[in-house]
């Protein structure tokens, strides 16, 4: 929400407009390797192996799945999807539009485990598919393909990769190569004229207006959504705001508004945001490619129940009650080292631990069922030693994650429990 007195109601508004399709296009970028030429575009690229500490080009990746990713330029014609029927553990094969929207799903819930083939298309194509084969339509021609594999431990990862494997793209026949990008995002969002090139050649990448792209004329007079050449007064405007927007989402994406016992609740709309632009930039910065929450839902902790900052320099219990967390396919609680930039990465510990949840082997029960997780930096004592999620030595976040969610977590009626310092 902007504020009615704001003087920076314009550029906050573009800004928060603008910065995530930044991020989409730096990360596109990045990973597809396709500035100055096509690079991987198109190209389903596999990561077999868990996440961990190293793990940097995405901020606050899982360490449940492994994943699938394709960057997709659909400006040449559709791209086909074949995908597996996969009944025996989680599968999520999600598509992204360049303002970070999931338009499609197929997997587990989407399409009750069934696969097949499946096209995806930009807003201009005009064809037919092949009988059968049902379109899935994108209003950008930039889309991220992610696909999520549930691993149940290095021990299962063989036959998670023999799914991965049966997820592929390729292109119909006829269609143009893909277009690389011409101007190369920078790292950080700090350079006034860069920032305005990227989202601007990543808006003309998809012609004709379509979804939230129609909105971008609101914002010409900020040197969005136009050809013209931005003035000097028009960069030092946004060299002056950038970093004051920065800052403004490193703090809004610890949600302190929607904390309860010290847990962010995610508002409502993450992974479809429509057109809460502040929404969709906060979950750029901190946490892009977030799903649905008919898929997932995502709960962090910046705070302990007091509302102190969490710290790796105190130690925490975290106490799941009997029957975990709600959710019909798996739950995990993931360490995160909080950056200066407001990115998260996991942390690197003696045990290789970065996740704990309801498939976590050989954790200790209380009588009762509930089990007491030990959050702290250095290995406890005891036999609560097992339950042992190791955190960083400084600040530090944790991401409670449920995929499928059921109701009573959806409805929010469920709260997580809170931390408690010992």
């Amino acid at each position: 929400m902007l504020a009615a007195d704001d003087p920076d109601a314009g550029i906050r508004a573009a800004f928060y407009y603008a910065f995530t399709l930044y991020e989409f296009a730096r990360n596109e970028q990045a990973l597809a390797r396709c500035v100055g030429a096509p690079g991987t575009l198109n190209t389903i690229v596999r990561r077999s192996q868990l996440s961990d500490w190293r793990s940097r080009n995405v901020t606050a990746p899982n360490n449940d799945t492994i994943y699938s990713s394709c960057l997709l330029d659909l400006s040449g014609g559709p791209m086909e999807l074949a995908a597996p029927t996969v009944r025996d553990r989680y599968l999520s094969i999600a598509f992204m539009n360049a303002f970070t929207d999931n338009f499609a799903y197929v997997g587990t819930r989407a399409t009750n485990g069934n696969g097949g083939r499946f096209w995806i298309a930009g807003p201009e194509w005009r064809g037919t598919a092949p009988d059968g084969v049902p379109v899935f339509r994108s209003s950008t021609n930039d889309v991220w393909m992610l696909a999520r594999i549930l691993v149940d431990g290095p021990g299962d990862l063989p036959a998670a990769e023999a799914v991965q494997q049966q997820i592929t793209i390729s292109a119909p026949a006829g269609r143009q190569p893909p277009r690389g990008f011409t101007v190369a995002a920078q790292p950080q969002a700090t350079d006034a004229a860069n920032f305005l090139a990227v989202v601007n050649e990543l808006i003309r990448r998809s012609p004709g207006r379509k979804g939230e792209l129609a909105r971008s004329g609101q914002f010409a007079a900020f040197g969005i959504g136009t050809d013209k050449q931005p003035s000097p007064a028009l960069l030092a405007a946004w060299t002056r705001f950038l970093p004051i927007g920065i800052k403004d989402l490193r703090e809004g994406f610890l949600f302190r508004d929607l904390v309860v016992n010290g847990w962010s609740y995610q508002p409502r709309g993450v992974g479809n945001f429509g057109s809460n632009d502040r929404l969709r930039s906060l979950v750029a910065l901190g946490g892009i490619a977030a799903l649905g929450e008919q898929e997932a839902m995502y709960f962090h902790a910046n705070f302990d129940a007091h509302g102190a900052r969490l710290s790796g320099q105190n130690a925490y219990r975290w106490k799941v009650p009997p029957g975990g967390v709600p959710a019909k396919a798996f739950w995990s609680l993931t360490m995160y080292d909080a950056q200066p930039d407001g990115r998260y990465y996991l942390v690197e510990n003696p045990i290789g631990r970065y996740s704990i949840g309801d498939r976590t082997p050989d954790l200790v029960r209380e009588p009762d069922g509930s089990t007491v997780i030990c959050i702290q930096r250095e290995r406890p004592e005891g036999r609560l030693a097992a339950n042992w999620l190791p955190a960083p030595a400084g600040p530090m976040r944790l991401a409670l994650r449920a995929y499928l969610p059921k109701d009573e977590l959806i409805e929010r009626k469920w709260r997580v429990p809170p931390l408690e310092q010992v």
